[in-house]
């Protein structure tokens, strides 16, 4: 009888981040001290998403309370592969003494399935299993999760729109009533990438008697579904305070950057669970309920991609004007202006990733560890996610109202 000494799961090049339509591949490693029969040795790949939760229920009696359980399940797909062996349950085969690679290939789905997401009561998870299947013995199991990434491209046009929005509320005090405080922000866009930063401009008007300090906070909204039910998880992120806005002034901030930490993308097609971000820009007021505003954003998979510099030779109106004094024989035409710019990043950068900013999980089910010290493989998973590192965010947006000199208009 051999005995097993190595029995893992290595991905080509060493890859942990997929996309939807992508072929996972790899070896399986076995090394043996002497020769092992078995019936076959097989690898399978599945993704599923799970919830779970539970709440307490009284049962108005002398009986106390009891626990409900709330449990959901999608299974996105489930694949298997004999790398060695056959179907034939009572079949023997001997695998012999030394170091073995047996190759495997999947394919992921091209569409339906859902970003990888670790989260406090549910998770999306993708993971390849192998399981050598020996007679008169427990099974030896080897287990490994990877990480899927649905693509959400923020240049699409809906996610370069600004978000904006403003809220009021007027203090009472008694009988007294103060002048209204105000808030009114705006992000530069509604799309970003986890290490990009979120631009805030936004206004503070203070016709109150008491000081006011602003700040905004990017939060995570998990949902959860099952049985009819909801549960819902907020988390807070980065924050950002500015100065102090006296009573009977105005306080500004003119794209004031939220930093945006390696969090899960925004996750809107699964129908058991569901991500959302939205920063919370807010007045703090002594002795009083905060006044408090929502902007919706939008965390996705494909970074920003700066847009090349506008010059005035590549217009229309340029072209047809020297177009027009080119029919012309007057004098002749000059050579187009032309201007240094720099380059915008290109599109096939190699992606950068890091790892999530809630750390590993323990991915163990109920069967792969039992009996125990059956599974040889590492049952910790840390999602990685896209990454935009050194980001450099694009020059702050600014209106410039001209005025025009009319007919009877004169230079003083």
């Amino acid at each position: 009888m051999g005995k097993l000494k190595c029995f893992e799961i290595v991905l080509a090049g060493n890859k942990s981040v997929y996309h939807p339509g992508e072929r996972v591949q790899g070896n399986v490693v076995v090394e043996l001290k002497g020769d092992m029969k078995m019936r076959s040795l097989r690898i399978f790949m599945k993704g599923v998403a799970k919830v779970h939760w539970t709440e307490s229920r009284s049962t108005g009696s002398r009986l106390g309370s009891y626990t409900e359980h709330y449990n959901a399940e999608v299974e996105y797909f489930f694949k298997r592969q004999v790398l060695f062996g056959g179907e034939v349950a009572d079949g023997r085969d001997t695998l012999s003494d030394g170091h073995h690679e047996l190759p495997f290939s999947f394919d992921l789905p091209m569409g339906g399935i859902s970003t990888s997401f670790e989260g406090k009561h549910g998770s999306i998870r993708y993971w390849l299993k192998a399981e050598m299947d020996k007679p008169w013995s427990f099974n030896h199991k080897t287990k490994k999760a990877f990480t899927v990434i649905s693509p959400i491209d923020i240049n699409r046009p809906e996610y370069q729109v600004q978000v904006e929005s403003s809220v009021e509320k007027t203090l009472c005090c008694w009988l007294c009533t103060s002048g209204p405080i105000s808030i009114t922000s705006r992000t530069d866009r509604r799309g970003y990438c986890p290490g990009e930063s979120i631009a805030i401009s936004a206004e503070f008007d203070n016709h109150s008697s008491r000081t006011v300090i602003p700040y905004a906070t990017l939060y995570q909204s998990q949902a959860f579904f099952a049985s009819g039910k909801s549960r819902i998880r907020r988390t807070k992120f980065t924050v950002l305070t500015g100065l102090p806005v006296a009573p009977g002034t105005r306080g500004s901030w003119d794209s004031q950057l939220l930093k945006i930490p390696a969090v899960t993308p925004s996750i809107i097609n699964c129908c058991v669970m569901k991500v959302d971000y939205y920063v919370k820009v807010a007045l703090h007021i002594n002795g009083a309920y905060n006044l408090t505003m929502h902007l919706p954003v939008v965390i996705g998979t494909v970074p920003f991609r700066h847009a090349a510099s506008y010059r005035y030779t590549d217009s229309r109106f340029y072209r047809e004007t020297q177009a027009q004094f080119a029919s012309v024989n007057l004098l002749p035409v000059p050579p187009p202006y032309r201007e240094t710019i720099t380059p915008p990043p290109p599109f096939d950068e190699p992606p950068a990733y890091a790892e999530s900013i809630g750390g590993a999980v323990n991915i163990d089910d109920d069967d792969d560890d039992e009996p125990p010290g059956s599974n040889m493989g590492d049952l910790t998973y840390t999602p990685m996610y896209r990454y935009v590192y050194n980001y450099r965010p694009p020059p702050a947006y600014h209106e410039q109202h001209l005025s025009l000199p009319t007919c009877g208009d004169e230079d003083s």
